[in-house]
């Protein structure tokens, strides 16, 4: 069984990366995020092969009525087949989970090394997802952070229908303000499906 361990502070990797504090405003309804607030973060890094490092590329924070609502756009022929999809990767990621769970390894590393779907290491990725859930100024570490891997985002989208990437596109947008700097993305990572 998964528990529910809250960890008080925000990591950095949490955290904005221009202020190096806790994010402050839902990107969607820009209703503020207090220190009392439950909000979900995503960021998506691609590997800088020369420098041997990971690069943010793009990083967003929700209020947890936003997140919750992200799904509804969601056709249910795309819901069946994301569903399928998680459903499959189900058993590797509950024992990892459980591992991390019963070892008591609440150090973010230990959670944001691998895929929590495949188990790809995060340094062999070209482009990985992290997201994690912000309660009462603390992360929340249950079935999140998450890590998705290039690999797995790309079996997620195989399964999309068109309409439900033409909504996510466009909740893309909203979300980044049409930033040029991730038109070079090699995939799209779907807000609030991780």
């Amino acid at each position: 069984m998964i528990k529910k361990f809250l960890k008080y502070g925000v990591p950095p990797i949490f955290c904005d990366y221009d202020t190096g504090l806790p994010f402050t405003k839902c990107r969607l309804c820009e209703n503020e995020l207090t220190p009392a607030s439950k909000y979900l973060v995503e960021k998506v890094f691609k590997q800088n092969k020369k420098l041997n490092i990971s690069e943010i590329v793009y990083e967003y924070a929700v209020c947890w009525e936003c997140a919750s609502d992200l799904g509804a756009d969601i056709s249910k022929d795309s819901r069946e087949a994301i569903s399928a999809v998680f459903l499959e990767y189900q058993d590797p990621m509950r024992l990892r989970l459980e591992h991390l769970h019963n070892s008591e390894l609440y150090m973010i590393d230990s959670w944001t090394e691998r895929c929590t779907f495949t188990g790809k290491e995060t340094r062999m990725c070209d482009e990985y997802a992290v997201s994690g859930i912000i309660e009462a100024g603390a992360l929340v570490y249950e079935h999140s952070p998450v890590v998705v891997s290039d690999d797995f985002m790309l079996l997620v989208q195989r399964v999309l229908s068109k309409e439900t990437k033409e909504t996510f596109d466009g909740l893309r947008d909203k979300i980044l303000d049409g930033s040029p700097s991730v038109e070079d993305l090699i995939f799209t990572p779907t807000p609030g499906i991780v």
